[in-house]
C-alpha cells in the first residue's frame, strides 16, 4: 500500500517526461514533422528521432553531441529495416507478436492518458496552495500495519478477533495476503499521496495505537489498519519541498484517474479455469 504499493497500478504509464534529448546536450533538432529519411518510401520524420533520443540517452551518454543526430538517425534506419521484413517474411501475423504489439501500444496510450491528466495536478498555482496547507498542519506521516483480505466479512471477523485481544502483528502474518503480510503487515511511516484514498484517509484519522473499527475497502480488497506512530514536522522551504509536492499531486491525480475509471466501466474478471469470479472482485 506505500508507494512501492502503488506501483502495482501506476508504474507501468509512469513517464518521465522531463527526461529526454535536452538533458543529454543533442542539439534542437526542429519541426517535428520535417521528413530526416526515407526507407523503402517509408517517411520517418522529426518526431520520431526525438523520441529515440529519450529511449538512446543512456547509450549516447559518451558521444559528442553533435554525433547524437546521425547515430540516433542509424539506429531508426536499422529498426525500420528490420521491422519491414518482419512484415515481408509473415512474422508481423504471428499472433503472439500482434499480442505483443498490441500490449506495448495499450501501454503507450496508458501512459499518456495518465500523464495528460497528471500535468493538470501540477501547475504552480495547485503546488503553492498544497504548500499553505502542508505549512499549517506540517509534515504528518504515520507508521502503520493493515492486513487486506479478500471479503468484507473476513475484515469483520479480524477486527472483532483484535477486539477481543488478538495480536494484529500475528494475525496479519496468518491472514494477510497483502505483501506486508509476512512482516506483521508493517508498511512503516508513509505520509500524503502515498496511499490509496481511502487507506490514506482511514490510516490519518487513526490515533496512535487504534485500530480500524470497520473494513476499509479499496480496489485491491478489504483493509483493517492499525497506527503504530505519528509524527509531524515542519515543511522545508517550497524549492525544496516542489519535488515532493509534484511527485504526490502526479501520484494522487493518477490515482484518482484509475479509480473514476474503474467506477464507470463493465469489468468481468475470470479465474484461470475459466470461471467467472465476479465484476471488479478479485478471484
Amino acid at each position: 500500500m506505500r508507494t512501492a504499493f502503488l506501483s502495482m497500478v501506476i508504474a507501468t504509464f509512469v513517464f518521465n517526461s522531463s527526461a529526454g534529448a535536452q538533458n543529454i546536450g543533442a542539439p534542437k533538432t526542429g519541426n517535428p514533422n520535417t521528413v530526416i529519411a526515407t526507407i523503402n518510401g517509408i517517411e520517418i520524420r522529426m518526431s520520431r528521432l526525438e523520441q529515440a533520443l529519450d529511449a538512446y540517452a543512456n547509450d549516447l551518454g559518451q558521444l559528442d553531441p553533435k554525433s547524437f543526430y546521425f547515430a540516433v538517425l542509424d539506429r531508426i534506419i536499422d529498426q525500420e529495416l528490420a521491422a519491414q521484413a518482419a512484415v515481408k517474411s509473415g512474422i508481423a501475423d504471428d499472433p503472439a507478436i500482434k499480442a505483443e504489439v498490441a500490449n506495448a501500444q495499450s501501454s503507450i496510450l496508458a501512459g499518456a492518458h495518465l500523464n495528460h491528466v497528471a500535468s493538470k495536478a501540477t501547475s504552480d498555482t495547485e503546488l503553492l496552495r498544497s504548500y499553505e496547507e502542508m505549512k499549517k498542519s506540517g509534515v504528518k506521516s504515520v507508521r502503520a500495519r493493515h492486513i487486506l483480505v479478500k471479503t468484507f466479512e473476513e475484515a469483520e471477523d479480524l477486527i472483532t478477533q483484535l477486539q477481543n485481544g488478538a495480536d494484529f502483528g500475528e494475525l496479519a502474518k496468518a491472514y494477510s495476503v497483502g505483501p506486508s503480510g509476512p512482516s506483521g503487515g508493517d508498511l512503516g511511516f508513509f505520509g500524503p499521496g502515498q496511499m490509496v484514498k481511502p487507506f490514506q484517509d482511514a490510516a490519518f484519522s487513526l490515533e496512535k495505537g487504534a485500530h480500524t473499527i470497520s473494513p476499509v475497502k479499496t480496489r485491491f480488497g478489504f483493509h483493517v489498519i492499525k497506527v503504530e506512530d505519528i509524527r509531524s514536522e515542519s515543511p522545508p522551504p517550497f524549492e525544496q519541498a516542489k519535488q515532493q509536492l509534484v511527485q504526490e499531486a502526479r501520484t494522487q491525480a493518477m490515482i484518482k484517474e484509475l479509480e473514476v475509471l474503474h467506477s464507470t466501466a463493465e469489468i468481468r474478471r475470470f479465474a484461470p479455469d475459466g470461471s467467472e469470479v465476479g465484476p471488479n472482485k478479485n478471484p
